[in-house]
């Protein structure tokens, strides 16, 4: 088992004062904390970070600016969370090439986490070559440049595999790696490594990729529900799914979905197999950026999302899924 840490000093957790039932912050008034010990287990998703900025995307030098502001802002703020036990990060760190500048930005971005950090690449850690052609569009790799990048995406976050599985909160986590040639596609090597572990694991099981699962999306533009978005092979995966009735959250990022799109968190939409809820997260290279929090109960997990402009959580998205089903 992997667990991949910037910082790998300590996380103090912070001492509860008083008896029975306590409470954290106010806008986390309605978690109740038994004693000395919180009643659940906080992981907070970070989606498509794209360190430091794309800027072929955002060529204005002061939107640029705004962008990389927000995102210091982000982490500043899930640091000052005292709940937050781990962080996962759902693929596309990198901003666009997987190039040394942009990991030297990530070492520093990341480097005052004092949690637990589970990483997982995306498309933009190993598909394309390290330089645009002449018309700035991406140049996918081959296989030999697919291998040698997500080799350094291993050894940059310290994974002897791109891909793992760990416990927190009573939950089995699995982080699953795209490997290509298709942007979200996992390998057969990986799958039948997949297919053991839930074999090997009937808990409650959280699965974390960098694709969503096919349909659980709207169809708001010309790319979701492709080829190219969803996470592959897509009918191996749901015949192992739906096999499988542990898993019970799928969380992804990828599509670079809103948290203003009417499909961000609408469960009659995100299920998969009626029983699966995909959890869809928002890229953070833009100048507002929301958060899901995964809070882990003994019996259900609950989601809910912050705006990190307006300092609140969006209420009407707070969802739960039940794990004694």
């Amino acid at each position: 088992m992997d667990r991949c840490m910037m910082n790998r000093r300590t996380f103090i957790k912070r001492a509860l004062l008083g008896a029975g039932a306590l409470y954290l912050w106010p806008w986390q008034s309605w978690m109740p904390v038994w004693g000395n010990e919180r009643a659940y287990k906080r992981l907070v998703v970070l989606g498509d970070p794209h360190l430091p900025v794309r800027v072929e995307k955002h060529p204005d030098k002061a939107k640029r600016q705004a962008i990389v502001a927000a995102k210091l802002h982000a982490i500043a703020d899930i640091n000052s969370w005292p709940d937050v036990d781990s962080i996962a990060v759902v693929g596309d760190i990198v901003a666009r090439y997987s190039i040394p500048s942009e990991y030297d930005f990530i070492r520093q971005y990341f480097s005052s986490v004092k949690v637990p950090l589970y990483v997982i690449d995306g498309n933009h850690e190993i598909l394309y070559e390290d330089e645009p052609n002449e018309n700035g569009k991406l140049v996918k790799g081959d296989a030999e440049s697919r291998r040698r990048k997500l080799q350094h995406f291993c050894e940059f976050w310290q994974l002897s595999k791109p891909y793992y599985s760990l416990e927190l909160g009573g939950c089995h986590l699995i982080f699953l790696a795209t490997e290509g040639p298709l942007p979200t596609q996992i390998s057969a090597e990986q799958f039948a490594w997949l297919k053991n572990d839930l074999t090997e694991h009937p808990q409650s099981t959280l699965i974390f990729f960098h694709g969503p699962l096919m349909g659980t999306l709207l169809n708001y533009n010309n790319s979701v529900n492709k080829k190219s978005t969803v996470a592959q092979p897509v009918n191996e995966l749901h015949d192992l799914l739906i096999s499988n009735p542990q898993v019970r959250l799928w969380i992804s990022g990828h599509t670079h979905t809103p948290a203003t799109n009417d499909s961000f968190a609408a469960p009659e939409i995100n299920m998969y197999g009626s029983r699966i809820m995909n959890i869809h997260n928002s890229d953070m290279d833009r100048k507002y950026i929301w958060t899901n929090s995964l809070y882990i109960y003994g019996d259900h997990i609950d989601i809910r999302t912050f705006d990190h402009r307006s300092q609140d959580w969006i209420e009407n998205y707070d969802r739960q899924i039940r794990l004694d089903d």
